[in-house]
């Protein structure tokens, strides 16, 4: 018997199996193809913008191309496009604390103020001080933030910097302390701003908090004494102010009360004084005219004025004899009764 013919063909299994896998892959290929193609779908959420890029480029060639806003969209799949997704409605915060003690690894301050461990900024009369910024910003530009710079919010802090040392530098110590920081703030951010817009990042500066402005820690006493001696002559010019606002109206009612008292006397004054002028000069012309009557009426006036003011009057009686007195035994006495 041969050996050969005994066995049993095993070819016709293998082709078999061959054939169900090809079949099988007749099916796999064409929904393969069909979920790599819909993998191009995205959705874009209601506070994002996406950026397609198309072989390392802008699809279509432009920013205005490349965006695509809130909604359902087809992209290419990849490796053909790219999707970068920038949420451009909301609002990102970063700490600036390069310009603080706290922005260097240091467990505790030095007992001098080495710029290589601590940070800080000088302001315009030379004085030390340190700073500590909490920056939010928002993103205006997709297309500029996700592309145009590696590190966008290194730009950022950059820019932030750059106007907090020169803002710095153009104030007094006693300004940025006190009520001169909101205006500080102002400047730093529009200084900011438009350094961010010179080298298009896409970013737009919302506000920028201060959560510590002091004068560093070795000459933090020194500070808080000038600072309370400064209170305290704030306190004694705003009193002193106060005090000038009431004292002065009370002054010049007190002048103008005084004034309008001397006008009256003076308009008194010179009304008698005019009558007693008119009166003797009528007295005058009757007098030129008729002297002698004049005379007897002013010497009557007289007596009856001096007599008015007397309590008391007794008159010495006639001699018996039927002579005169002369003028020197003449007597009338008047005595005055208190």
């Amino acid at each position: 018997m041969d050996i050969n013919q005994s066995k049993p063909p095993t070819s016709a299994p293998v082709l078999s199996s061959f054939e169900g896998a090809l079949g099988y892959l007749r099916w796999l290929f064409p929904v393969l193809l069909v979920s790599y193609l819909l993998s191009g779908v995205i959705v874009v959420g209601s506070d994002e913008v996406a950026v397609v890029m198309r072989f390392g480029e802008l699809s279509g060639g432009s920013a205005a191309s490349a965006q695509r806003f809130p909604g359902m969209h087809y992209t290419l799949p990849r490796p053909l496009d790219e999707v970068v997704r920038v949420k451009v409605k909301k609002v990102y915060e970063i700490e600036i604390s390069d310009l603080h003690s706290r922005g260097r690894d240091t467990p505790w301050p030095s007992a001098t103020i080495d710029p290589t461990d601590e940070g800080y900024v000088l302001t315009g009369d030379r004085n030390v001080v340190q700073v500590d910024m909490m920056a939010r910003y928002m993103v205006s530009e997709p297309v500029a933030f996700a592309l145009h710079q590696a590190d966008p919010e290194g730009v950022l802090k950059s820019a932030i910097m750059a106007a907090t040392v020169r803002t710095m530098g153009e104030v007094k110590v006693d300004s940025v302390l006190s009520e001169g920081r909101a205006a500080f703030i102002v400047n730093v951010v529009q200084r900011a701003q438009q350094r961010l817009d010179r080298v298009q990042a896409g970013i737009d500066l919302v506000s920028i908090e201060v959560t510590d402005l002091a004068p560093p820690i070795q000459v933090k006493e020194e500070f808080d004494q000038v600072q309370a001696a400064f209170i305290d002559m704030q306190t004694q010019v705003t009193q002193a102010m106060k005090q000038r606002e009431s004292e002065v109206p009370r002054a010049q009612s007190d002048r103008e009360r005084s004034q309008r008292e001397a006008e009256v006397y003076a308009a008194e004054l010179l009304a008698k004084a005019r009558g007693e002028a008119a009166m003797w000069s009528d007295l005058y012309e009757e007098y030129r005219r008729d002297r002698r009557v004049v005379r007897d009426r002013l010497y009557h006036e007289s007596t009856e004025e001096s007599l008015s003011k007397a309590s008391r009057l007794r008159f010495i009686p006639p001699p018996p004899n039927g002579r005169f007195y002369n003028k020197d035994s003449f007597r009338i006495s008047i005595a005055s009764v208190k």
